[in-house]
């Protein structure tokens, strides 16, 4: 443990008894740059509830899912809607008060996840594997959102029997996670190695964090190792490279919940950049210069790439790459976030930390 978190935790349990504060909270990076609350307007839109069961269907109509489907992407699109127009708020509210300490803010976000809460949503029934999808990246945007909010803890404006509820909720999803994709693994399956399982990690190790459940946390950190241990020698992550067209695209999606997984450990003074003798740092020097010139990709997986879409560098192919060049400073990197702009990703909650 650094030195730095050692003095954080005997702050907080000074005074207290043992074992009431044997170890300290666990913390996300935006526990550790307190925000100053202001009573900044923000109008918060009304959410419903989200299902307690979870229909999806995939959309890729070739067994590299790679090729997209226009009419079953359609359909994905509009089961998935109600989804993310929920995270959507969630994700709006938490980074307006991320921005300008908008107290109004912080309370929308904590209605948002107490709705969700009451419902018991997405506890269900999956009707695929897509359903179970949905329901990881679900659970990653609210749980980021409710971090970036809850030091206001007056400006919540919950009850502390909501806020158990809502954490209560969250760690039941983050298991409910967990459990399905730990069953995928003993089967050996791809979804449970790939980046799907990465995401998997980043949502749980975001849910464990809130609801301060150590193990979810652990998960979370195992799934980092696990990705990170399966760089190749030049970069590469082969199962994402077996995508393709979508090859780069899947290698950029894979990162984004790495690298945030690796602020998270930070945040608990954990240094999961540099495991496996700092192999993240291929992974992204890799797909970076896929960015600028994805010969490479197209080689290797035998197939030109869609990505850059036209030529076109998207956020989202690059903002995950904030709180990387915040400790790594790159003058290469930084110029392909400023080409691709910083807009919120739904996946990571809105804006990566800072």
């Amino acid at each position: 443990m650094r030195v730095w978190q050692s003095l954080m935790a005997l702050a907080l349990c000074f005074g207290c008894v043992a074992p009431v504060c044997a170890a300290a909270s666990l913390k996300s990076p935006w526990d550790l740059k307190p925000v100053k609350v202001s009573d900044a307007s923000f109008h918060c839109a009304k959410v419903d509830a989200l299902p307690h069961d979870i229909v999806a269907s995939d959309f890729y109509s070739d067994a590299k899912h790679s090729v997209i489907d226009a009419k079953r992407k359609a359909a994905y699109d509009a089961a998935k809607d109600q989804y993310s127009n929920v995270t959507e708020e969630a994700e709006r509210a938490a980074d307006e008060f991320q921005k300008n300490g908008s107290a109004a803010a912080a309370a929308c976000v904590m209605h948002v996840l107490e709705t969700q809460a009451a419902a018991n949503a997405m506890t269900g029934s999956m009707s695929s594997n897509q359903a179970n999808y949905v329901q990881n990246w679900t659970l990653g945007g609210l749980a980021v959102s409710f971090l970036k909010v809850r030091t206001a803890r007056a400006a919540l404006r919950a009850t502390p029997e909501q806020a158990s509820a809502v954490k209560a909720w969250m760690r039941t999803v983050g298991q409910q996670v967990q459990g399905w994709f730990d069953g995928r693994r003993a089967k050996g399956t791809t979804d449970a190695q790939n980046n799907h399982y990465y995401w998997a990690g980043f949502s749980v190790m975001a849910a464990g964090i809130a609801s301060d459940d150590q193990k979810l946390y652990d998960w979370g950190v195992g799934t980092y190792k696990d990705g990170v241990g399966r760089i190749a020698a030049d970069g590469t992550l082969p199962l994402e490279m077996a995508r393709g067209q979508r090859a780069l695209h899947y290698h950029l999606f894979a990162l984004a919940p790495l690298v945030t997984m690796a602020e998270m450990g930070e945040a608990n003074g954990l240094d999961l950049y540099s495991f496996d003798h700092n192999k993240l740092h291929l992974l992204v020097s890799r797909s970076m210069a896929g960015l600028v010139d994805n010969h490479y990709f197209s080689s290797r997986a035998g197939t030109e790439q869609d990505t850059p879409e036209n030529g076109r560098i998207k956020s989202d192919d690059v903002v995950w790459v904030t709180p990387y060049l915040r400790r790594f400073p790159d003058s290469g990197i930084q110029q392909l976030l400023n080409k691709g702009g910083s807009r919120p990703f739904g996946y990571l909650g809105g804006m990566p930390p800072a």
